[in-house]
């Protein structure tokens, strides 16, 4: 059995699937409720929440009707989280975890299936990959768009597509290295604790501005100053032996006075012409 039949076909992880479109639609819904979305804008986030990657990732392979579309239990279970968040307020420690240990659940099981149906498709091994993240992630960041937010995949929150590249490399190297089905689940577990491990952990790439360097006013002017004082440590070995004259040579009467020998010198030294007088 080959890894993205396992996927598709397994009772197990096919609930799983299941439970994360459920997940994602109630994590879809929450962000309705706090805008007071009314039903119609539950429905609309909690199915681009929990299907919008999926959706995205077929169309772009074009290979007939998108999963999500492919029979009615995808669509009522994205509907049926948004119900429950538009009739609930999920709210607890207890809950939050659970939730979040499904979230990465599905996260991982998506980007394992997106990049094994993109290879099976025909797809390079990076094009692959990015489709497989997409299905992961594509979802979140088409919510977070609708509703005027910056996608939380770009910065400031948890390794979620992290995790997702995690995982599809390891669908990959199953699928490249001819290895047995069942071992895409260990890049499915690994994604998935990556996933559990940044939130729980507060982990995140660096931003922009983690790599900038910023000085004080005081810090510049000290900066300077050394710099200054470098550059005229340097000026001064460069010029020091070179002869110059003493301080008191800018007097105008010993100026004088010098130009005056030395015009008597060189006219003492200089041949006289004939004729001219002794």
């Amino acid at each position: 059995m080959t890894p993205v039949q396992l996927l598709a076909s397994n009772d197990l992880l096919r609930a799983l699937d299941l439970m994360g479109v459920v997940v994602m639609g109630i994590t879809g819904g929450s962000i309705a409720r706090g805008l007071r979305f009314d039903p119609v804008g539950f429905a609309a986030i909690g199915i681009v929440s929990g299907l919008g990657g999926g959706i995205l990732r077929d169309v772009i392979l074009d290979q007939g009707v998108p999963a999500a579309f492919d029979g009615p239990w995808y669509l009522v279970c994205a509907l049926a989280g948004a119900g429950f968040s538009f009739l609930v307020a999920a709210d607890g420690t207890a809950w939050r975890r659970l939730m979040v240990g499904l979230d990465a659940t599905a996260l991982g099981l998506w980007a394992a299936t997106g990049t094994l149906k993109s290879l099976a498709a025909g797809l390079d091994v990076l094009a692959a990959i990015l489709l497989g993240i997409v299905s992961a992630v594509g979802g979140g960041a088409i919510r977070d768009l609708l509703v005027g937010r910056i996608p939380v995949i770009f910065g400031g929150g948890p390794l979620y597509a992290t995790s997702a590249l995690v995982t599809a490399t390891g669908a990959v190297l199953v699928q490249a290295l001819h290895l047995p089905g069942a071992l895409v689940l260990v890049a499915v577990v690994l994604g998935t604790s990556l996933a559990i491990l940044s939130q729980w952990r507060s982990w995140g790439l660096p931003s922009h501005q983690d790599w900038q360097v910023t000085l004080s006013a005081s810090q510049m002017r000290t900066m300077v100053r050394r710099v200054r004082r470098s550059e005229r440590r340097r000026v001064a070995r460069e010029t020091g032996a070179i002869p110059v004259l003493p301080p008191d040579a800018a007097d105008g009467h010993l100026v004088a006075e010098d130009l005056g020998s030395a015009a008597s010198a060189a006219s003492a030294s200089s041949p006289r012409s004939p004729g001219s007088p002794a």
